[in-house]
């Protein structure tokens, strides 16, 4: 006893005359901030992601059972309500171990010194760090309650799996809010701050059970609880929760990982842009710093994804790559856009770490109706002008093939585009100009241009980086807004711990600009319809009219299509990070977009008042006129080279009045419509005529007549007197 007491008087004589001479270890202006993660929701209020550096929800004492708080003082302080920081009888007995060992093995730590070491101290076992711990613990008692230190340890202390403080514990090891918590429970949780990796009941359960066991018998040795509940919890059966916990997320779930991190790299930059640089750091610096500001800042983020949306979009591309015998090699992204704000409401990257879905790649054919809409924009053209589509040789000996080899001659845009004629499609970009055509794919948001682009290749998407899903939802979202461009955002605003709005809209800066005219808008939906209709994409047809556009790249490496309804514009990409091919074409994601929007349609996710139901896949007709280059006024007679076959929609049938002609048989002879049966069959002649200036008289009585007497007997007695008589 009088070695300890002579201790005891050393320790308190070493802190007075050491206390003086660590400097800067005055708290009165600090104030305790929780270090709070940072939570994620979806537009349908959903946790879909977390951001911390330590995984904490920082609950107040109020709401931690009282068994779980007694069990911890048991255990950790029992004089904690006593002592004033530290607590000199619990040092010493700590000293005399430490002095037979030879070495700092045990602390004798109050809970207000372990406090006062997890906010202001490193975990080095030094006497200085004692000291220091010690000195910052008593100003601690003298700035804040014993109600407000409990609770502050409660929430700061670590337990294992990468969790602080006892709910984030609860959630993990029990899958319950603290406040749930059995008397059993509440022990099992108090007995792991001693080790936490030690006493981990989901590796080491029995080792976890006697520590439980020990803070029980404590709490009994206490006066905290009986003998009898002790026993009762001792024998209460523990389940410790399997898995991953759905209410609390893990840091980057898997399905929406890569939203999650655009959310996330988003913000940081945003707080590394808006620090003060005082100290002149690095960019880099500067970013680590906006990411510890985010791990740890508590902040709510609010943002477009909508889960039931995404739950579609990540079954459709999963399911599709399945069904389709893809191989495992093969991966795909899907983005959805609401086109009248720009919200990406569903954001699947794929299945690895690389996001996918912001990964440019080269577009095929998607790309297409990207320009055509800026010829017609432009006035150059519109879904009736004629074009050639026959093989040729552009600028530089560029000679692009259509699939198959095939062409059609003269064909309206709209047919070219229905069905993806590559030669009238350079010449559509040809007519708008490679500039022209750059500054559009800009206008629609494109950033990943290169110089290397401006050429006529790009027509049929051969360029030096590609487009991404993202942006390619984007830019077809501005034929579903009437022309105009909503640039896609995914977080709607972010809330401090104290509910200030911090981001929002406003911060983001958000363009919005008219790219094309209303009627121009209209009019390559119209189109990009027929595509899905009856054209390249009738894989994707709905039970609603849809538009959309399919797209492939060279030895289908990029499988694409980009489609849209009103309220909802979607790209779905299917390819592999090392452009791998996969065995199919862009058809496969045309079945993926049906198969995602017939499920989003039938699920009530998007509302249907603006679709219109399919009456019809096909009203097209065949009709012949006259070639762009002839002129009827000058012409004397039109023949076959005069004229071509069209096919045309029924209903624009008036815009070519004044060129369709019209094939009548007529009676050589007489110039009169000729009449099968009514006329000699010898005088029939196919003429061309303008539409509605053919010979409306048909053969006339006299060649009828003759028609009867060739069947007359006496004309045949006579046909056969003549041949007797040459016989002879």
């Amino acid at each position: 006893m009088k070695k300890i007491k002579v201790l005891l008087i050393g320790f308190i004589l070493m802190i007075i005359l050491t206390g003086c001479s660590f400097e800067g270890l005055n708290i009165s202006d600090y104030e305790y901030h929780p270090k709070q993660k940072s939570l994620i929701y979806s537009s349908d209020q959903q946790l879909i992601g977390e951001v911390y550096n330590e995984n904490r929800t920082y609950t107040e004492l109020d709401k931690i059972p009282k068994d779980l708080q007694k069990a911890i003082i048991a255990v950790e302080d029992s004089r904690f309500y006593s002592h004033h920081g530290f607590d000199p009888i619990r040092i010493v007995k700590s000293a005399l171990v430490n002095l037979k060992e030879g070495e700092l093995e045990q602390g004798g730590s109050t809970i207000t010194q372990q406090v006062a070491k997890n906010l202001f101290l490193t975990h080095e076992k030094t006497f200085s760090r004692k000291i220091k711990e010690i000195i910052y613990a008593i100003q601690l008692e003298h700035k804040y309650s014993k109600h407000k230190i409990l609770e502050i340890y409660l929430n700061e202390i670590y337990l294992g799996q990468n969790t602080y403080g006892v709910q984030e514990a609860s959630r993990k090891y029990f899958h319950k809010n603290v406040w749930e918590l059995s008397l059993g429970e509440s022990a099992l949780i108090a007995g792991l701050p001693q080790a936490p990796s030690a006493y981990d009941p989901t590796k080491h359960f029995d080792r976890a059970k006697n520590r439980q066991e020990i803070v029980l018998d404590r709490m009994v040795a206490t006066g905290n609880i009986t003998p009898e509940q002790a026993n009762k919890a001792k024998q209460e059966k523990i389940i410790i929760a399997d898995g991953v916990d759905h209410q609390i997320t893990e840091k980057y779930p898997e399905e929406n990982q890569h939203f999650v991190r655009q959310v996330v790299n988003q913000l940081t930059n945003y707080i590394a842009d808006n620090m003060e640089n005082q100290e002149e750091l690095s960019k880099e610096e500067l970013k680590k710093r906006a990411e510890y500001q985010l791990q740890t800042g508590g902040y709510k983020i609010y943002t477009t994804l909508d889960t039931s949306i995404q739950e579609q979009a990540i079954d459709a591309i999963r399911n599709g790559i399945v069904s389709n015998g893809l191989g495992e090699s093969a991966n795909g992204a899907l983005v959805s856009i609401e086109p009248s704000t720009g919200k990406v409401v569903a954001y699947y990257g794929g299945k690895t770490d690389i996001d996918m879905g912001k990964q440019p790649r080269q577009p095929g054919s998607t790309i297409k109706p990207l320009y055509y809409a800026g010829a017609m924009n432009e006035q150059l053209m519109d879904s009736n002008t004629l074009i050639l589509d026959e093989p040729t040789e552009f600028p530089g000996g560029y000679k692009p093939k259509n699939y198959g080899g095939k062409y059609m001659g003269y064909a309206t845009t709209r047919e070219a585009l229905v069905h993806s004629l590559n030669n009238a499609s350079v010449k559509v970009m040809q007519s708008l100009g490679i500039k022209n055509t750059m500054e559009y794919l800009k206008e629609y948001g494109i950033d990943t241009l290169t110089k290397e682009d401006y050429h006529l290749a790009t027509a049929l998407g051969g360029m030096s980086k590609g487009i991404t899903p993202l942006d390619m939802a984007n830019a077809y979202s501005i034929f579903a807004n009437d022309g105009v461009y909503k640039e896609a955002y995914f977080i709607e605003k972010v809330e401090d711990m104290r509910g200030n709005i911090v981001y929002s809209k406003k911060e983001q800066q958000l363009n919005t600009r008219q790219v094309l005219s209303e009627n121009t808008a209209k009019e390559i939906q119209d189109i990009l319809t027929d595509v899905v209709n009856r054209g390249m994409g009738k894989s994707a047809r709905l039970s609603y009219y849809t538009a959309g556009k399919t797209g492939t790249s060279n030895d289908n490496k990029d499988l694409w299509f980009v489609g849209f309804v009103k309220p909802l514009a979607t790209s779905v990409w299917l390819g592999n990070e090392k452009n791998f091919s996969l065995q199919g074409g862009s058809g496969i994601s045309a079945r993926i977009y049906q198969n995602y929007m017939s499920n989003v349609i039938k699920k009530g996710l998007i509302s249907t008042n603006d679709l219109e139901k399919v009456t019809t896949y096909d009203d097209t007709i065949k009709i012949s006129i006259l070639l762009p280059d002839k002129n009827i006024n000058q012409m004397e007679e039109i023949t076959e080279e005069d004229i071509t076959d069209i096919v045309i929609p029924a209903g624009e049938i008036s815009y070519f009045k004044d060129q369709i002609v019209e094939k009548v048989e007529i009676d050589k002879k007489t110039g009169k419509k000729f009449v099968e049966d009514h006329c000699p069959e010898e005088n029939k002649e196919i003429k061309i005529y303008p539409e509605g200036q053919s010979p409306k008289e048909e053969c006339d009585d006299p060649h009828i007549f003759d028609k009867f007497k060739n069947l007359a007997p006496w004309h045949n007695q006579e046909k056969s007197q003549g041949k007797d008589k040459i016989s002879a």
